[in-house]
Order: C-alpha cells, then sequence, then structure tokens
C-alpha cells in the first residue's frame, strides 16, 4: 500500500536527480571549454604554433630549433592563413653524433628528416601537418605563393636541399586538407662538369583553369666545378632557359597532382 504511494516520488526523485547531474556535467564542460578558450586567446599565434609543432614532431624542451611564419591567404575564405616551415638542424647533429657516423652525414650534407611544412587554416583555426620533406638539416625551407591549380585561391610550393641538388614540392588545400601535388628538379649534379638545370613554368592554359607546369632545361651562367668549395651548399644565382622542353604536366582534379599528358607539343596541348 505504502510501497505504491512512494513509487510515483521515487520515480521523480530519480528524474530530478539525473538532470541535475547532466546539467552539472554539462557546466563543468562548458567551464573547461571557457578554460581552454580563455588559454589559447592568450598566446601569441607563435606560441600556439610552436606548440602543435612540438606535439606533432615530439619535440623536448631543451631541443633549439628554427620555425619561421609566411602568413598568407591561402583559401577562399577572407581569414588569414599561414605555411609554417620547421628545421631541426641542432637535432640533425647530435642524432647522427649518437649514431656514430657524423662523417658520413657531413659529407651527405647531413640529409634526413630534418625539415617539415605545416599549414594553419583560418577558417578552420587548425594546424595542419604534412609528411616530413627528407632534405639538408644545414639548408631550411624556403616557400612562394602563388596561383596555380584554380584561380580563386593560391598554392605555395617548397623549395628543398638534397646533397649537391634542390627539389621543389608544390601544395594545395582543398577545404581542411592539403594535397603534395606535383614534384620536380630544380638543379642536380652540382660539382660534376655537366650539371643539370631547369626553368620551370607555370603557364595558363587555354582549356584548364588550372596552369600547367613545365620544365625546360636550363644553363647556369659563369658555372665553373673547380671554384665550388661546397657542392652540398652551392645555388647558381639564376637559371637561364632555353627553348628545349624537358617535360610537361597538367593538374588532375580527380587525383589532386600533376601528370603527364598522352601527348605534349609545345603550346601545352594535348593531342
Amino acid at each position: 500500500m505504502y510501497l505504491k504511494k512512494f513509487k510515483p516520488l521515487l520515480a521523480i526523485s530519480i528524474l530530478f536527480f539525473s538532470l541535475l547531474l547532466n546539467a552539472c556535467k554539462n557546466e563543468s564542460k562548458e567551464t573547461k571549454e571557457e578554460e581552454k578558450k580563455e588559454q589559447k586567446s592568450s598566446l601569441t599565434f607563435k606560441e600556439r604554433a610552436k606548440r602543435a609543432v612540438e606535439a606533432k614532431l615530439k619535440i623536448n624542451a631543451s631541443e633549439k630549433y628554427d620555425i619561421q611564419i609566411h602568413k598568407e591567404y591561402i583559401d577562399r575564405d577572407t581569414l588569414e592563413d599561414a605555411v609554417i616551415l620547421v628545421n631541426r638542424e641542432q637535432w640533425a647533429f647530435e642524432r647522427t653524433e649518437k649514431n656514430g657516423n657524423n662523417d658520413f652525414a657531413k659529407k651527405v650534407g647531413f640529409t634526413g628528416p630534418y625539415n617539415n611544412v605545416f599549414v594553419y587554416l583560418g577558417k578552420y583555426d587548425k594546424f595542419i601537418s604534412t609528411p616530413t620533406v627528407g632534405s639538408s638539416a644545414e639548408s631550411p625551407l624556403k616557400v612562394d605563393f602563388e596561383v596555380i591549380t584554380t584561380p580563386s585561391q593560391k598554392d605555395f610550393y617548397v623549395n628543398y636541399r638534397i646533397r649537391n641538388s634542390v627539389y621543389r614540392n608544390y601544395y594545395t588545400v582543398r577545404k581542411d586538407r592539403v594535397f603534395l601535388t606535383f614534384n620536380c628538379p630544380v638543379f642536380d649534379k652540382i660539382g660534376e662538369p655537366k650539371p643539370e638545370a631547369y626553368s620551370i613554368q607555370h603557364r595558363d592554359s587555354p582549356v584548364r583553369l588550372a596552369k600547367d607546369i613545365a620544365l625546360y632545361h636550363g644553363k647556369i651562367p659563369n658555372y665553373n666545378p673547380a671554384e665550388i668549395q661546397n657542392i652540398n651548399k652551392y645555388s647558381p644565382e639564376k637559371i637561364i632557359p632555353t627553348d628545349e622542353l624537358y617535360v610537361f604536366f597538367i593538374f588532375d582534379e580527380k587525383t589532386m597532382s600533376y601528370v603527364t599528358p598522352m601527348v605534349n607539343d609545345e603550346k601545352g596541348n594535348e593531342e
């Protein structure tokens, strides 16, 4: 009899305490999120970038590394973005010394996983890592921005060094993803009698929104291998293009990469 009377009260009490508990949990969650926002807003952009880089690369507090921030409007919104270049020269020296192969590492220009590219997208307020650029620790990456794959936003490309050569990676952004679209040499075989050099041209296409990429053979003026003191650090002041086309590429939106068409002509059209 009494149990029947108390059953509705018991159910109401349980419901009341459940609602109270959920309210407390939500309030606690909101408080933590507000604290995180306040903490984030108190940091400079460089401090935030360093936190993201150190967390991803597992960099300890004692390591000294170089971080370069290049701000630019990359995607289609009006919020500022950035490309962040990281060079870990100190870690490279310490790593090779520890492994006992310092002489070999020096010979090959301390080439290894010592340079990284990160992209910050303002729209998503997030830092995006890309695969490590295996290259010389003694030569930090260099970045340039240009409209290439679509007229409505900017792409960027990064030059990196491997021993006596320099290569270039091209990147493009779609939504919150970064794609490596193309890779090519800039120059190679420095120190040899006949080095290889290329004039890389981004050409407007009469049939595609994306620019085509053409590599022409180039010449290094005043090149004298006998005067080069260190082939792992030499860079020509300029590369003079020739009329000799080496290879030609068009952008494939489906694969988000540059590919070679079946047939090329000097005008950059497909047959």
